[in-house]
């Protein structure tokens, strides 16, 4: 999925190239700011590249914000010029963006910085915040990064700087919270498998596979620890021969040590996680 992905932005540069793309909302006067902008854009587009071609849970966070913030900036430049090209160009990006948000892709992306034989399976982030915070922190890292820079392209250098101190640590802090989301993983190692998820535990949470009984999808009638952190959709039931000690996040910076004798997780493609589960020799429940 990564090769479409990759086509599809290299479409958009391409009906960038031939159109003209940047919406008259964003442009100053001035020839020489407009260059900045030009360049600004430019450079905008490799840095998304970059991230597309190169793995990781770093590039996947660059790749979620850069691509969506393509395909709205392309609606706007179609909307405003009806210009074809910018309406192709942000065709592609539309398909980029289902790409890189497609679970599949995601989860490529975080294995791909494995270790050994290790297999990272992303969990689903938790439900409240697909709504509540996924949207707004992009819209914050973009709209932090780029709104200063245009001031100041376009000479309104008080309101310039002043949104530039603000937002580009507000764009950081914004990224920082989506790269935290893609760092929560289901691993599965030579021993066993490994919680990674800070949202649900105050520390990675080992399982031998010795200590595994079962891992199948949850009955609705389970009473096993919840450590979905609220995810939709299905969830699975680690069941353990004998429990374990771990610390259960109960609020943002809080934890209580509890026994459990099994579990709950969410990853974003359990059939597979099944299917990884068996070819390892766990037993399915």
């Amino acid at each position: 999925m990564r090769t479409g992905a990759v086509t599809a932005w290299l479409a958009v540069g391409v009906a960038a190239l031939l159109g003209d793309v940047i919406t008259p909302e964003l442009r100053p006067t001035d020839d020489a700011a407009l260059a900045t902008v030009v360049a600004a854009m430019w450079l905008a587009y490799g840095l998304v590249l970059a991230a597309l071609l190169l793995p990781g849970p770093r590039a996947l966070t660059v790749a979620r914000i850069g691509v969506p913030a393509g395909a709205l900036e392309l609606a706007f430049a179609a909307a405003a010029l009806s210009d074809p090209v910018a309406v192709v160009g942000h065709l592609f990006c539309v398909v980029g963006t289902l790409i890189v948000f497609h679970p599949f892709y995601a989860e490529a992306q975080v294995d791909a910085s494995s270790y050994g034989d290790e297999r990272r399976f992303l969990l689903r982030p938790p439900g409240p915040v697909i709504v509540a915070l996924v949207v707004p922190m992009g819209a914050l890292a973009v709209g932090g990064v780029a709104i200063g820079p245009l001031l100041l392209a376009d000479r309104g250098w008080v309101a310039g700087i002043v949104a530039a101190a603000i937002g580009l640590p507000t764009a950081a802090f914004a990224a920082h919270t989506l790269f935290r989301l893609a760092r929560r993983w289901l691993v599965f190692v030579p021993n066993g498998l490994v919680l990674h998820d800070h949202l649900a535990v105050a520390e990675p949470l080992p399982l031998s596979r010795r200590g595994i009984d079962s891992i199948g999808p949850a009955r609705a009638d389970t009473g096993a620890v919840d450590l979905t952190a609220q995810a939709f959709g299905m969830a699975l039931e680690l069941r353990l021969s004998e429990p374990v000690k771990a610390g259960v996040m109960t609020g943002r910076n809080r934890s209580e040590e509890r026994s459990l004798a099994a579990l709950l997780v969410s990853p974003s493609r359990p059939a597979a996680v099944l299917a990884t589960a068996e070819r390892r020799g766990l037993k399915l429940g």
